[in-house]
């Protein structure tokens, strides 16, 4: 059966395109993806992404249950912070990725994906000891991101809290909102400022619609899926399932930077030797030179061999030209060299570019 977020109603309201997405009805587009991709980059967005699983570690044994299943340095958080990183396997693939969140020494906030929330649980209630408690709260929980470069400017005309304007990137705080207990992140998926919201269902509806009222001087528009993902493919930030899956690793995606810790965490072995080795794939980002927008799964090809797979793709309303990024092998492709990437059996010549494709500077 299909599920609803606590916004349902709001995205018909505002007669949003509704799909499948995972098992959950949300709307794809309520405009148009390129309109509501550039409200987001020039003034502010509002999406709803409470389909995303939220989970509570706590006890006296919460910091080592997580030592034992990330490879990063746990110690870097302090209470009030948040960082990324994964979920690895002993073969250094990913279960997932997600964000931790520090509220206490004994007490860690996790936002896991959607579609794999039931395995997350599975995988962290297996490795957990007898003094960590974990707690699904995704079901009574709804998360709504505010994106944009006004999102502060709305946000502290929303909140009335002095806090939402001078916290750092990372930085998270509690704050009452309608007499409700609401978790305010300045963290996001677009590579632009913005902030996550954590309320419950109840308080989802007056929240949404307070923060588009307040942002309707700055032009704010709500954004569907859609936009959701060329922003974050801009910034070529990694999504399970494509740049990282149970046979990808973090260091082949590019996310050597993940794997700090010197704990005895799973999958240390196969990540930290590619580390000190190297991995047999690295992931690339390109441009495309020739007609096309390029999808997942298109071959990567340099003189008439192949040498990998695109992981991601489709047409940058920034850039207005097809990005990606693409798993290849090792050493086979630098910045700046060419090859050809096969779109609809059509081979284009592509160029590999810098990561990301889109930076925040801020």
């Amino acid at each position: 059966m299909i599920q609803r977020t606590a916004l349902h109603g709001e995205h018909l309201a505002l007669k949003g395109r509704m799909v499948d997405f995972a098992g959950w009805e949300l709307p794809v587009m309520y405009s148009s993806i390129i309109e509501e991709h550039n409200a987001t980059r020039t003034k502010a967005g509002l999406f709803d992404v409470s389909h995303m699983g939220e989970v509570i570690v706590k006890g006296t044994g919460a910091e080592s249950f997580l030592r034992r299943l990330i490879p990063t340095r746990l110690s870097k958080l302090a209470p009030g912070t948040s960082m990324y990183s994964c979920l690895c396997r002993d073969n250094g693939g990913v279960v997932d990725d997600i964000f931790i969140f520090m509220v206490s020494e004994t007490e860690y906030y996790i936002v896991v994906n959607a579609a794999t929330l039931d395995g997350d649980l599975d995988w962290m209630r297996t490795h957990a000891t007898g003094d960590t408690e974990i707690i699904d709260v995704s079901a009574e929980t709804s998360k709504i991101d505010l994106q944009g470069p006004a999102s502060g400017d709305i946000l502290k005309k929303v909140v009335g809290d002095e806090r939402a304007g001078s916290m750092g990137r990372f930085q998270f705080f509690h704050t009452d909102y309608k007499g409700v207990r609401m978790m305010v992140s300045r963290t996001g998926y677009t590579g632009e400022n913005g902030y996550e919201l954590f309320v419950p269902n109840d308080l989802a509806v007056p929240l949404w619609r307070d923060i588009l009222g307040a942002g309707e001087a700055y032009g704010i528009r709500p954004v569907g899926l859609g936009a959701r993902d060329t922003l974050r493919l801009e910034a070529a930030y990694s999504l399970y399932g494509h740049e990282l899956s149970d046979t990808i690793t973090p260091v082949e995606a590019g996310l050597g930077w993940l794997v700090t810790s010197a704990d005895d965490y799973i999958g240390r072995g196969v990540l930290a030797g590619q580390k000190e080795n190297g991995a047999p794939r690295a992931l690339i980002c390109f441009e495309l030179e020739g007609r096309g927008v390029p999808r997942e799964h298109c071959k990567v090809i340099k003189d008439g061999v192949g040498i990998g797979i695109s992981t991601s793709g489709g047409f940058s309303p920034t850039f207005k030209k097809g990005i990606g990024m693409a798993l290849v092998r090792a050493g086979s492709l630098g910045i700046g060299d060419w090859f050809s990437l096969v779109v609809r059996d059509n081979p284009v010549p592509a160029r590999v570019v810098k990561r990301p494709f889109y930076a925040f500077n801020g």
